[in-house]
């Protein structure tokens, strides 16, 4: 029996540490999960929350934050790159077209910082999004798509994709009229307290103010306010204070009424690898909208020096805000609307080569970035993999909650 002690000892010892081995790889699996922010969450309408439970795409859009600093979590080891332009959260439906344009847009939170954050952003958007399409053995030959269209872009930061199909397409489909545009427009205003609305109505003559010392060409009255509220539109945006306001625009006529959108700039604290800004947080929204969006703004600005409070009963605090006006012809493109993995294909090139021409414009610099592409490309799709599968993991539990 004593002979024996050893060997009994040895083998207790052995289940003993495949026991805790196993709990921690349980443990890291239960890790292994991108969360939204809880605070985020809360603050979500209750519709809003039944979509982030019924699609992993909206739950993709919706924790972006989270999806970004995992992102520069994996490649701390990468301190070599350029500082691009970046979206900030690039995305298939974050392509939008109007009557004359195309092209990605939002860049509520843009900043500047290495080309892995916008890559790695729209490759895992590619992947969700032939997973709901059923279109799963297509999406390596999309992911090489969206490289040559960045490739495309660095080269040559003035070159346009042809227009794709697509946007025809969704240009043809009814839409709203001038005045069923602004009636819908009020219809998203949701009610505002005494004291917002009036501040509203005061900061907006502020801004009139300010922006016809560069805009002489708007009339005097052009920002009164006609009616205004609290907006509650978005995803990713959706815990993000915003103001849309109806203004009297050219004429005291109603048909050329003007419908207005003032933001709180996102806060991206958290994200270790981004670039410190060294300008006015709202600034990063515009600058990015001009230099890297196509969507032409007739009002693009931020305000002289505040906009709107940040809290009505806290009317002394202030946050910086930008200011936007509406295109009655403005239409996001969805993941449903693709006809064809060769509709999707033509969007998913030609946002390569828009996030492309985010890069420097210095020649030494660009050709680092081209460098960095070659060098990082097979890591950034392995990468990819990995985090969609934790977002799926945190798409799977949150929704069971």
């Amino acid at each position: 029996m004593e002979s024996k002690r050893p060997a009994y000892l040895f083998f207790s010892l052995l289940v003993f540490l495949l026991a805790i081995c196993v709990v921690l790889v349980q443990q890291s699996s239960a890790g292994g999960r991108l969360r939204p922010s809880p605070t985020a969450v809360a603050s979500a309408p209750t519709e809003l929350v039944n979509r982030l439970r019924a699609d992993a795409f909206t739950y993709f859009r919706f924790v972006n934050r989270s999806w970004a600093a995992r992102v520069c979590d994996a490649f701390h080891d990468v301190s070599d790159l350029p500082i691009v332009r970046l979206h900030g959260d690039a995305h298939v439906e974050q392509y939008a077209l109007t009557d004359n344009e195309w092209g990605l847009t939002d860049f509520d939170d843009s900043a500047r910082g290495p080309e892995f954050i916008d890559i790695v952003r729209f490759l895992g958007s590619i992947d969700l999004a032939t997973r709901q399409r059923g279109w799963t053995s297509d999406r390596d030959a999309l992911w090489d798509r969206f490289f040559a269209g960045y490739r495309a872009g660095l080269a040559n930061p003035a070159y346009r994709s042809p227009e794709p199909d697509i946007v025809r397409v969704l240009r043809g489909q009814e839409r709203r009229n001038r005045a069923a545009f602004l009636s819908w427009g009020e219809s998203q205003m949701e009610p505002m307290p005494a004291a917002a609305s009036k501040s509203v109505v005061e900061n907006m003559e502020a801004f009139e103010r300010f922006i016809r010392l560069e805009r002489p060409d708007l009339g005097s009255g052009y920002f009164a306010v006609k009616r205004a509220g609290w907006l509650r539109m978005g995803v990713g945006s959706t815990a993000l204070r915003k103001v849309l306001i109806r203004v009297q625009g050219p004429t005291n006529e109603d048909d050329d009424d003007e419908l207005v959108e003032a933001k709180e700039v996102a806060n991206l604290d958290g994200v270790s690898c981004l670039a410190e800004s060294t300008t006015a947080p709202a600034l990063r929204v515009v600058d990015a909208t001009r230099q890297l969006g196509r969507m032409k703004h007739d009002i693009l600005a931020i305000g002289p020096t505040v906009l709107i409070p940040a809290a009505a009963d806290r009317a002394e605090h202030w946050r910086s805000w930008w200011v936007s006006n509406w295109e009655a012809s403005y239409r996001e493109v969805r993941v449903d609307d693709f006809r064809s993995i060769e509709d999707l294909a033509d969007i998913v090139y030609d946002s390569g080569v828009q996030l492309g021409a985010g890069a420097p414009t210095d020649g030494s610099a660009r050709n680092q970035a081209v460098s960095a592409i070659m060098r990082l490309e097979g890591r950034m799709r392995k990468e990819t993999s990995t985090i969609v599968e934790e977002l799926l993991a945190g798409w799977r539990e949150f929704a069971t909650r």
